[in-house]
């Protein structure tokens, strides 16, 4: 009993010094909330992978470090189905939007011109 609980006990040790080190860093060197970071996810016909990839998307902007950041999840040539899936993710995910090639390609051009 005593040697399971060491163990615990170093684990949990571990965790905490990492995110203090995570906190300290984060302080010295600025965080990423002055930047937006948008990552693009093309989605074609497959529906397992746009689930899948849109989901770690979400996994991914969920952490402190991408409060700022979303995602697009860029039509390329969807059917139905995956067109549903893409559309239910997200309405769950507040950081994730759904857009054709040519509203990203309307956004992108907005951003060039400033």
């Amino acid at each position: 009993m005593n040697f399971a609980s060491a163990v615990i006990l170093v684990v949990l040790a571990v965790i905490g010094a990492a995110s203090v080190a995570e906190y300290i860093t984060e302080k010295l060197f600025g965080s990423a909330d002055s930047a937006l970071i948008v990552f693009v996810a093309p989605v074609g016909n497959n529906a397992e992978t746009a689930e899948q990839l849109l989901r770690g998307a979400a996994s991914k902007l969920s952490s402190r470090r991408f409060r700022r950041s979303y995602a697009v999840c860029l039509d390329c040539g969807m059917d139905d189905e995956t067109r549903k899936i893409c559309e239910q993710i997200c309405e769950d995910c507040g950081n994730i939007r759904l857009m054709t090639k040519q509203e990203f390609a309307r956004k992108f051009e907005i951003c060039q011109n400033r």
